[in-house]
């Protein structure tokens, strides 16, 4: 028998005939066969220890060895949207690291299985190792002529491609996969294209057209009975009529994919609809019930060690302190989001977190500190090329020289964000710039320019399905 050989990474071994993990009990007997013992403990999918047995006679056995451990530990679909906890976190990382030793050694794997994998290394938070996966299902469905798998993996491509803000990429490869199935017959598959092209259409703000698609594919998914895409449908919705302010209407959806994710047992999607339940519970004038739904969300958050969701809590739970006039709890815990986003480096979430702290000083008169939140800010988001971002941090630092009466200097950033919210039709931004234009034109007592401002800002909003509210709607606008 060959002396066994450690793997680099110290996890697998060279029995001679196989490479096995680290510690498997091996039974050699006549014909070369391996029978390896594995134990996956997953608490959060699984709920206890599974044991498996596998006979590994061949490269065929090993790779359904491998489809049969990422099923134990929840990659099932070939589209998954949930986030994995710490004990998937643990065992996709060495799954990963022996699907790289079994091509290594020229083992072929089935374009289902590296789907799964993508699927893994995606929603572990490496991007490039899922493309890499996705691409190389892609090639062998291809080579296959399997038409269907292509289409799996176009669509897998196309999200990752979202994820890097590779718009255009992303839509071509919606839509060749959207076409594909259409062409197959295979409507179920058509709707997880369309629900793709509406997230798409819903990160582009495109919101007329992300509500046609969630409710096309909802409507087609609840006829095949799949919950996980009635599921996604239902959240797009509901996402979609609170930024309409429809609150009752979203609350309706939200809560009815939060039983869906309960059924499932899907706890980090169970815990993203309970912060957005926690804000409908805010807007509808129900503060003990947001709070109490956020506490919910955060315990769930700490439990699968989702520190990135545990930090948008923490900002959940600011806003509402501050809310009910407790401004140096408020102030705390902004501040402990902010550290976070920047311990996870997540520049978005710490540019948002900005945001909201430049409008927490902002609301007390402390200008200064607010625009220095603001312009850190708007750095991020000129780093990450997110141009309503940009458009949204602009309107702000012009509302912090609005205020102390910069109104040279302010009307050059209102109008700059007005651009901005115009060229990535950020309509409720263009018409919030239009009106502060007007105060400025009022200042200005050019009173025809401040009639026609605020008659363009209300029309923007009408035109677009936007409701009329607060002080335009007040003044007969």
């Amino acid at each position: 028998m060959v002396e066994p050989r450690l793997s680099p990474d110290g996890k697998l071994e060279w029995t001679g005939s196989e490479w096995v993990p680290v510690g498997t009990q091996t039974q050699h007997t006549s014909g070369a066969n391996v029978f390896t013992q594995q134990k996956i403990v997953d608490s959060v999918i699984m709920g206890n220890l599974t044991s498996q047995t596998i006979v590994q006679n061949s490269p065929e056995d090993m790779a359904k060895a491998m489809v049969m451990a990422l099923e134990q530990i929840g990659f099932v679909g070939n589209i998954q949207s949930s986030n994995p906890s710490n004990q998937q976190m643990s065992n996709v990382k060495n799954l990963l690291k022996a699907s790289d030793e079994m091509v290594s050694q020229g083992i072929h794997i089935q374009g289902s299985t590296d789907l799964k994998l993508g699927n893994a290394a995606r929603l572990t938070g490496r991007y490039k190792a899922a493309m890499e996966y996705y691409e190389r299902a892609l090639k062998t469905f291809r080579s296959e002529s399997n038409k269907s798998g292509e289409a799996d993996a176009l669509i897998n491509i196309g999200y990752v491609s979202l994820n890097q803000g590779e718009i255009a990429q992303a839509y071509a490869d919606f839509n060749n996969a959207q076409a594909m199935k259409k062409e197959l017959g295979e409507t179920n598959g058509e709707a997880d294209a369309i629900l793709a092209m509406a997230n798409l259409a819903l990160a582009g703000n495109e919101i007329e057209q992300a509500e046609q698609m969630f409710t096309q594919a909802l409507n087609i998914k609840e006829q095949y009975k799949d919950e996980h895409g009635i599921a996604i449908a239902l959240i797009g919705l509901g996402n979609i009529l609170e930024m309409k302010k429809d609150y009752a209407a979203a609350q309706l959806h939200y809560r009815q994919g939060l039983i869906i994710k309960r059924r499932q047992k899907d706890l980090e999607g169970e815990a993203i609809i309970l912060s957005n339940l926690a804000t409908i519970a805010e807007h509808l004038g129900n503060p003990s019930d947001a709070q109490q739904l956020t506490n919910q969300s955060i315990a769930i958050k700490r439990d699968i060690g989702d520190r990135r969701g545990e930090a948008f809590s923490h900002v959940q739970l600011a806003t509402q302190a501050k809310n009910r006039g407790d401004l140096v709890e408020a102030e705390r815990l902004y501040k402990m989001a902010l550290k976070m986003k920047k311990k996870l480096a997540d520049s978005r979430g710490e540019s948002d977190t900005l945001n909201l702290l430049g409008v927490f000083y902002e609301e007390q008169d402390k200008f200064e500190e607010a625009e220095r939140y603001f312009t850190e800010s708007l750095t991020i988001m000129k780093q990450l090329g997110d141009r309503q971002g940009e458009g949204i941090a602009l309107f702000n630092i012009g509302n912090t020289n609005l205020y102390r009466n910069k109104l040279e200097l302010a009307g050059k950033q209102f109008e700059q964000s007005l651009r901005i919210a115009r060229t990535v039709n950020d309509y409720e931004g263009a018409s919030d710039a239009m009106i502060q234009l007007a105060a400025i034109a009022e200042q200005h007592q050019d009173i025809p320019r401040r009639q026609t401002l605020l008659k363009e800002a209300a029309a923007i909003l009408r035109s677009n399905n936007l409701p009329v509210t607060g002080w335009l709607q007040e003044n007969g606008f």
